[in-house]
């Protein structure tokens, strides 16, 4: 196992137990981002002491992603497993094809994040041959399944930017279900 240089430390106003699921989907944004720019980068370096400083880092960084991934999945309370191909909410469990499966897993990666239909087709089934009708009738069938599950329409469409994960409704303002909820005026 490699170490991690001391100097790399949460960022400021990083706090894992926060209960707004906005503000883990911000974190999620972030590190998603320094993680892209860094392998960007280590991909154009050569293979020097500066390249192997580099992968150190995004190994950190690729850990403060997990971590905050797995905190959304938490708060969510919408947990997929991609052996049964399985989604599960409030104790009820909806069985999901192969597809469905992959496609959720990957919406609940980068939550509050639009895709396109191309988008998703390259990046959650790394298929560039599906067409934009295919993709939108496995988010359809996907859209679908989570509503029936109870989670409600948490996958939007917004009009020429695609399809975005947020969250069911009672987990918005960083509350779980059935949590009393602090008064505007406190």
């Amino acid at each position: 196992m490699q170490l991690i240089p001391s100097q790399l430390t949460e960022l400021p106003g990083e706090n894992f137990d926060t209960l707004a699921l906005s503000e883990v989907a911000s974190w999620i944004t972030i590190y998603s981002e320094l993680a892209g720019v860094l392998r960007s980068i280590i991909a154009s370096s050569g293979e020097d002491e500066e390249a192997t400083e580099l992968r150190i880092n995004l190994a950190w960084i690729e850990e403060r992603l997990s971590r905050w991934r797995a905190r959304h999945a938490e708060l969510a309370g919408v947990h997929v497993d991609p052996n049964t191909r399985t989604v599960g909410y409030a104790g009820q469990t909806v069985t999901l094809t192969r597809r469905e499966a992959d496609l959720l897993a990957f919406m609940l990666a980068h939550p509050d994040r639009a895709f396109t239909p191309r988008q998703l087709a390259l990046e959650a089934w790394n298929n560039p041959r599906l067409s934009d009708a295919q993709v939108r009738t496995y988010m359809m069938r996907l859209r679908r399944r989570l509503v029936d599950l109870g989670v409600g329409n948490i996958i939007r469409v917004i009009k020429r930017h695609g399809y975005v994960l947020g969250m069911p409704r009672a987990h918005v303002d960083g509350h779980a279900s059935g949590a009393s909820r602090p008064s505007p005026l406190t």
